[in-house]
């Protein structure tokens, strides 16, 4: 659209109360005497209400609470879900923890047997065949093991 009106490139700067108050003074006074600018900002401003009342929605007054409502409905399953996940996930963490402290225990607690006390074990004639030969701890623990 042509225009003669060197002010009407100011007229959405105005609409939008983008102008300093020099710039308003001035414009306001040009509108006086152009109805090229006063046409359009009437444009301009039917526009924008059209668009106000278009986007204006009215809900019922229950509408958050029923929105609320619904939201917590679906959130409890999935948190109690991620709860459940997370209680088996300490279960299983302490079941694996005392596993590996009953194992320790175990190994830690094995008799420790002198070559002393092993040979206190063996009968007489096993006795007599380590003295005749040098065995090694290992072997009188073997001989003292198969004799159990």
């Amino acid at each position: 659209m042509e225009n003669s009106c060197r002010y009407f490139a100011y007229v959405d700067d105005y609409v939008h109360g983008e102008m300093n108050p020099d710039e308003l003074q001035g414009f306001e006074s040009h509108l006086g005497s152009c109805g090229l600018c006063t046409d359009e900002i009437g444009r301009i401003k039917s526009v924008r209400a059209a668009l106000e009342e278009s986007f204006a929605v009215s809900l019922d007054e229950r509408f958050n609470y029923s929105v609320v409502t619904e939201l917590r409905k679906t959130r409890k399953p999935e948190a109690a879900r991620e709860i459940r996940i997370a209680l088996e996930d300490i279960i299983i963490s302490l079941a694996t923890l005392v596993a590996i402290v009953l194992i320790a225990i175990q190994l830690f607690n094995r008799p420790k047997v002198s070559s002393v006390d092993m040979v206190g074990k063996l009968d007489t004639i096993e006795r007599s065949s380590m003295e005749q030969t040098s065995l090694s701890n290992d072997q009188v623990l073997e001989l003292v093991l198969r004799n159990k």
